[in-house]
């Protein structure tokens, strides 16, 4: 198959295209001479009042709707480790407005490219018996380029499912050996991307574990393929957003819409065809 893709007033005719390669040319697209580190600082953790008070008052807007219909089973779906809400446009106000300051910055800050919004989760954690699936140590296995942003809707602790992620020497995080990089390379993880057999031995070498703890509206911006997991719920309960993001060539029409944002209704798999932007559903 051949692509077009078009930079200034150049045509590049590609064969097959990794998202690495893509992600380059959304930078050069976007022609930016910012330095945004983008993979050697895999997991960023923000602190509830960094974006300001008007991302603070969006998040307590959607945080009050959130809990009313977890805890009335509004349009709720559990599949017995996490509640999920199957109707996210009803937030879809609120959903905007944090888009349109969080997507920016990141496309400032940490892509230097255009972005737009491809998944977006919303759901509650559940009190389990035995770790499993999100709760075991793992990472994603989208491409690299792929970056989940988790906003905590409530407070969170100990008690009450933080997230976790292992972190190197340099106390950064750690990425998974990607085997889902594009249309070049497209294969299975070993072990299903779980690396929990792994992490006692890291440990001994001076890796280290982190859980994420703070106030509604703390953000933990991550690299799908960071080594992470969830922790089961002690005491209390944890409601969160996940708004993933992807690199795009030109400026989608809006950060997020109906029209190519999904949610559960679609696999969290991308489409290894990075090309296929925001005109796509998946």
């Amino acid at each position: 198959m051949h692509i077009l893709v078009v930079i200034g007033q150049t045509t590049f005719v590609t064969h097959d295209m990794n998202y690495d390669t893509y992600y380059k040319l959304c930078c050069e697209q976007y022609n930016t001479d910012i330095n945004t580190n983008f993979y050697q600082k895999p997991v960023q953790v923000y602190e509830s009042d960094f974006f300001g008070l008007e991302y603070i008052n969006i998040v307590n807007s959607l945080a009050k709707k959130v809990k009313t219909d977890f805890d009335y089973d509004n349009d709720c779906d559990c599949d017995g480790l996490f509640t999920k809400q199957v109707n996210i446009w009803k937030y879809s106000d609120d959903i905007d407005s944090l888009c349109n300051i969080i997507v920016p910055y990141l496309e400032a800050n940490k892509y230097g490219c255009h972005l737009y919004v491809d998944k977006i989760y919303i759901y509650r954690t559940n009190k389990i018996k035995t770790r499993q699936s999100s709760y075991e140590w793992h990472y994603d296995n989208n491409p690299d380029e792929i970056v989940k942003n988790l906003i905590y809707l409530n407070n969170v602790n100990e008690q009450n499912s933080p997230y976790e992620f292992l972190r190197n020497n340099d106390k950064q995080g750690v990425l998974g050996n990607c085997t889902r990089r594009g249309t070049e390379t497209w294969y299975p993880a070993p072990n299903n991307s779980r690396v929990g057999h792994l992490i006692d031995n890291l440990i001994k070498t001076g890796y280290t574990t982190k859980r994420v703890v703070g106030p509604k509206g703390t953000m933990v911006s991550f690299i799908n393929n960071s080594i992470h997991r969830a922790n089961p719920i002690i005491d209390g309960y944890r409601d969160v957003i996940n708004i993933r993001v992807k690199p795009c060539l030109h400026k989608a029409p809006k950060y997020v819409s109906p029209q190519y944002t999904t949610s559960y209704e679609f696999s969290g798999v991308v489409n290894k065809d990075p090309t296929l932007a925001w005109n796509s559903k998946i």
